[in-house]
């Protein structure tokens, strides 16, 4: 969805020169060296998965102790099962995570799921074992609120005032599960740090699905905008600079030709 967004695609004989500086290589399984290009691109850095129908689809890869933990198989039958587990593997592979959600929306769950996940048990941790009366409130407001600028990175939205709007609202939800937390210690004494830790857990995990489902909706909502109804082309120098739909041969090239 974004310019920097590239996927190449290559024939299975195309093996890496070392020249490119690809993020991840995905090799469809079929009459080939699928093996042999796994371990190259492998061997070269590059995570890469072999995908296909099944794993038992999957030749025999023969892989070092260095390069295994690069190389990864993505199987299903169905689109939706393939598409998800393919997510999963990219979410857990890729370095720049955000990046690839905000230009491959069937990434955006996994990716956010993982960042939601780590962010929640960092902020259980905080509640448990808070040493400072009052002291976890700013450390897990502010983790809830980079929380929400990752998310919103990771579906493609620039920072703006509507960020703003969000994070006064992350900020105000921390406020109201600070009060549950005291409320829920004086109910059940004895077990603060406990709860403190749940109430920070669930917090987190509550405050992100609803910043994502608000994204979510919002993306539908434009989706569903009539052509007509579309909102105005910005003008001037930027959109002057860059062209309403780039060509394709910018980002695929199939067999050396482009496409």
């Amino acid at each position: 969805e974004r310019p920097g967004g590239i996927v190449d695609v290559r024939g299975l004989t195309a093996a890496p020169d070392g020249s490119e500086a690809a993020d991840v290589a995905l090799v469809l399984v079929g009459e080939g060296p699928c093996a042999a290009l796994a371990r190259a691109y492998a061997g070269a850095g590059v995570p890469v998965a072999l995908v296909a129908e099944g794993e038992l689809a999957v030749p025999p890869l023969e892989l070092g102790e260095q390069t295994a933990p690069l190389v990864g198989i993505v199987a299903g039958s169905s689109e939706g099962a393939l598409l998800d587990g393919l997510a999963a593997w990219l979410a857990r592979s890729a370095d720049k995570t955000l990046a690839l959600a905000a230009n491959f929306p069937f990434c955006r769950r996994a990716v956010t799921d993982a960042l939601v996940a780590r962010r929640a048990l960092e902020n259980a941790a905080v509640g448990a074992v808070s040493l400072i009366p009052g002291s976890d409130y700013p450390i897990m407001c502010a983790s809830q609120c980079a929380l929400a600028l990752d998310i919103a990175a990771a579906y493609g939205r620039e920072i703006d005032l509507e960020r703003l709007a969000e994070l006064a609202a992350v900020m105000g939800g921390g406020v109201a599960y600070r009060s549950l937390a005291r409320a829920l210690v004086g109910l059940v004494p004895g077990l603060g740090a406990i709860l403190k830790a749940c109430v920070g857990y669930g917090g987190t995990v509550a405050t992100a699905r609803a910043i994502r489902l608000r994204l979510e909706l919002e993306d539908e909502g434009r989706a569903a905008r009539p052509a007509g109804d579309a909102a105005p082309a910005p003008s001037g120098p930027a959109s002057q600079a860059l062209p309403a739909t780039p060509p394709a041969d910018d980002y695929v090239t199939i067999g050396g030709g482009a496409a």
